[in-house]
């Protein structure tokens, strides 16, 4: 059996301020393989963006603090990786991230150019030239008419479906294997969205490249994903298949979750916007969705772990066992 290409294990991710500690992460384990579409849902505030910036040893430290566990990525220890080994060996060259709004990652006032030739040369060592060439190369890759054209722009002068598009052909332009797309898609118009994930699906196809979304929308994770992991408030609490996962929730927080979602848009309703957990204050250690539960008894408040439903499919609630 080969090893994961991404292995998350035992991960405890705080946040420390004026009123003390607060964990955000507490991953047992997700296992990515190469080539993988794997889909981490839920609300927002629940630890995606956490996560992913702590995949790429991006995460401000402090207020956040690495308390445990370890991320090994095609044999690296990341966790035990300076900041230098991280830009020379794996941030930019190795795993990419694709963040929801792509004015956070283009600078307003350098050109799309100006902007793909420093990244290109400075990361795939190229000549002004071939970088250039290559820059072409990829804006046409990723299905933008008249690459010259856009090179001349800059990034305002641009709608944000092509500035999705561009911050796709610069994480593939220096050689990515793991991209890492935080909500791709959020701030974009519904025909566009579709577009971009059709994109991200034919490349991922072309390059061989591994996908991680993040996302609260079920639809983007159900159109794209493999598999998929359900976050709550930092732990996972389901895992499996997406069409398994999807179709038969088990746990009672993925079932409420997707009769939430399907209204995103029309109004967001939070499900982790509710008054300090009870959890925190008993010991830690029951159910993290204990308070919010429908189907709660008191064996809940026993630590949880998780059942195996089939090969793939796992539920952190004990209470599947009678289903």
């Amino acid at each position: 059996m080969t090893n994961p290409y991404l292995l998350i294990k035992n991960l405890k991710v705080n946040s420390i301020n004026y009123e003390g500690k607060r964990n955000i992460i507490n991953i047992d384990e997700i296992s990515i393989n190469k080539g993988d579409s794997y889909g981490i849902i839920g609300e927002s505030g629940t630890g995606k963006t956490v996560l992913a910036l702590t995949i790429l040893k991006l995460l401000e430290m402090p207020p956040g603090e690495i308390e445990s566990g370890s991320i090994i990525f095609d044999g690296y220890s990341v966790l035990e990786m300076s900041q230098r080994e991280m830009e020379r060996k794996i941030r930019g060259k190795k795993i990419a991230m694709i963040f929801q709004d792509p004015m956070s990652t283009l600078n307003p006032v350098f050109t799309i150019g100006y902007q793909m030739l420093s990244v290109i040369m400075r990361n795939q060592h190229l000549k002004k030239k071939s970088a250039y060439e290559k820059a072409l190369e990829m804006i046409s890759t990723v299905k933008l008419p008249d690459a010259e054209r856009i090179m001349k722009k800059f990034p305002h002068e641009l709608s944000g479906g092509q500035r999705q598009r561009i911050i796709i052909a610069l994480a593939l332009s220096c050689g990515a294997e793991l991209i890492i797309a935080d909500e791709p898609t959020r701030n974009l118009d519904v025909t566009i969205q579709a577009g971009i994930l059709k994109l991200l699906k034919e490349l991922q196809d072309k390059f061989k490249v591994t996908v991680l979304y993040i996302a609260n929308n079920p639809g983007l994770i159900s159109a794209t994903c493999d598999k998929t992991a359900v976050l709550y408030r930092g732990e996972v609490v389901e895992k499996g298949l997406t069409r398994s996962v999807l179709r038969n929730p088990l746990h009672p927080y993925t079932q409420a979750l997707l009769k939430t979602m399907p209204n995103h848009n029309a109004g967001e309703t939070n499900l982790m916007q509710v008054e300090k957990s009870k959890n925190d204050i008993i010991s830690g250690k029951s159910c993290i969705y204990y308070d919010k539960c429908p189907m709660k008894e008191d064996s809940c408040l026993n630590s949880q772990n998780f059942i195996k439903i089939d090969d793939m499919h796992y539920v952190k609630c004990h209470l599947v066992k009678r289903c």
